[in-house]
């Protein structure tokens, strides 16, 4: 028996490697065009995109794992039935479900080490991805200058030249337009100069020569002034392009353990208990003034019935506005205690679907009864686009209040793994898929 398992184990190995590889090449190719467009005309080296990429690849596991756990399950089982080898295990009295023993065993395995993986190394390599996402994105373009081309990324300037001699950095007809101050713009046109680059490029300047100098003034357009000048030295800083990297403390629900998200849970959850109790306490109080035998006022003693009705009204409007702050209060709440929830468990029930793909693929490849890559493969995105249909509209019927965290996230995983149950029980007992539902006749 051993000598079988650790033969079912085997046949296994190869095609959840060769469908890791696949998978997750298949979502960095996705993710490149993204990077493509963020990184384009940027001075970023070779390794920081790479950092990028291996950044990422960390939540690309976190998917690819599961996925690759199914499609491992259905190319061995189903060449294993092909080549009538699960016929002759079955002929030797070992049943579907002692198969599936070692499998089950090694996926336990792989979700408590994937689930360790998504709480104790994911969050930290999701926040680090942000960081250096949001650093890459605050970045300017590298300033190329090109005859007649205007320059628009330097905050605060437009430069436009003519003509450049990039061997002696020598421009002709510049004409610089400072904005910085939108009220009091600036206008510089000289009829040729020198750039130069200072501080490692954080900085440029011009030496301009046989130039004029125009200041307006948009609430005085009388203000205006125009200045001629034979040289004139315009300082214009922020024009780096390198990468500045950069750290802060605050982390989004992706980017915290389970312990850190629990206790915002609970956090949340406990300020609803005095938003309740102060609203049932106010109502409380407002009926048994209400319902007194005398209707008295704080300061002005017992009052008429008129007096006393519009004091009531206005009670009850001012009431009715609290507790409806109260109420939204509570909801907000209650959304952000179920959106760290559905965190929570999404780091538990992504890894926890290697068992359900286990369960549904071994019997689904046998029925099949083709172990090609093509039939695995067709299962394979089926069964994906069921269970991430499942896990994205849950998560958003959960976030709306429809569903329970726990159902938006664990209901695909119990779908499928109930579905496998049963189609383990058909295989082992060799009877029609929909044998339970059929009408049984009248005799």
């Amino acid at each position: 028996m051993k000598i079988l398992q650790r033969y079912i184990l085997r046949e296994h190995i190869a095609p959840f490697l060769f469908a890791l590889f696949i998978i997750t090449f298949l979502l960095i190719i996705e993710y490149v065009p993204k990077i493509v467009d963020q990184v384009i005309d940027k001075d970023l080296s070779v390794w920081v995109v790479l950092e990028l990429i291996g950044l990422n690849l960390a939540w690309m596991l976190a998917l690819s794992v599961p996925m690759s756990v199914l499609v491992a399950t259905l190319m061995a089982f189903g060449r294993l039935t092909s080549d009538f080898e699960v016929t002759a295990i079955k002929s030797s009295g070992i049943n579907l479900l002692q198969m599936l023993i070692p499998l089950l065993v090694a996926a336990s395995l792989l979700t408590a080490g994937m689930i360790w993986f998504n709480d104790a190394v994911l969050p930290d390599l999701n926040k680090r991805a942000r960081l250096l996402w949001g650093d890459i994105s605050a970045m300017r373009p590298t300033l190329v200058f090109r005859s007649g081309i205007f320059i628009t990324e330097i905050p605060g300037y437009l430069v436009q030249v003519d003509k450049i001699d990039h061997s002696t950095s020598r421009v002709e007809g510049v004409r610089i337009t400072e904005t910085k101050n939108p009220a009091k713009p600036r206008l510089i046109i000289a009829e040729y100069g020198f750039l130069k680059s200072l501080d490692n490029g954080k900085n440029l300047q011009f030496t301009l020569y046989n130039g004029e100098l125009h200041s307006f003034d948009v609430e005085t357009p009388a203000n205006y002034r125009k200045v001629d000048f034979q040289d004139q030295v315009i300082n214009i800083s922020g024009t780096g392009s390198e990468l500045v990297r950069t750290e802060t403390d605050y982390r989004t629900d992706r980017e915290m353990p389970i312990d850190t998200m629990q206790r915002h849970v609970l956090s949340n959850l406990e300020q609803i208990k005095p938003l309740q109790a102060s609203s049932i306490n106010s109502l409380r109080e407002r009926f048994t003034r209400l319902y007194s035998d005398t209707f008295a006022v704080q300061g002005a003693g017992v009052i008429t019935d008129s007096a006393a009705l519009v004091l009531a009204k206005t009670d009850a409007m001012v009431q009715l506005r609290t507790i409806e702050r109260n109420l939204q209060q509570i909801e907000t709440r209650r959304k952000v205690a179920a959106k760290f929830q559905i965190e929570i468990y999404k780091k538990y029930s992504i890894p926890a679907a290697s068992l359900a793909f286990v369960l549904i693929g071994a019997p689904l490849a046998i029925m099949t009864r083709k172990g090609g890559m093509g039939i695995a493969i067709s299962i394979s995105i089926a069964l994906f686009i069921i269970y991430w249909a499942f896990l994205i509209g849950g998560e958003d019927l959960a976030d709306r209040g429809l569903v329970s965290p726990f159902i938006a996230m664990w209901g695909a995983n119990i779908l499928l793994g109930a579905i496998g149950i049963y189609l383990i029980y058909v295989v082992v007992t060799e009877k029609p898929v929909f044998a339970y539902f059929r009408r049984v006749p009248k005799t």
